[in-house]
């Protein structure tokens, strides 16, 4: 069985520490029964503001392995490109005198 957490237990816990439960939802939510078409994961507006986020930021998904102590699993990392944008190559080569 899962553990998850519900709106009194995320408040209670240390400020620094916060987990959300998210579900995966049609981007249309006018029809829930229709199987077909975008999916999406809204994000909490506290999330969102916590990270600093705003409406319009590029945000990049990366799939990802994750280790817990009961095993791996497959997750995401998100990513704000618009507030902390990837250096190229180039700007790695230039920044750290690296070459690869």
């Amino acid at each position: 069985m899962a553990n998850t957490m519900n709106k009194d237990d995320i408040n209670n816990q240390n400020e620094e520490q916060k987990c959300w439960t998210l579900k995966v939802e049609h981007l249309d939510a006018t029809d829930p029964d229709n199987d077909e078409g975008e999916l999406c994961v809204r994000l909490p507006d506290e999330l969102i503001e916590r990270l600093g986020w705003e409406i319009g930021d590029e945000v990049e998904w990366e799939e990802t392995e994750i280790g817990e102590d009961w095993g791996e699993h497959r997750g995401v990392i998100l990513s704000n490109l618009t507030r902390n944008p990837k250096e190229s190559h180039d700007e790695q080569e230039e920044k750290y005198g690296t070459k690869q």
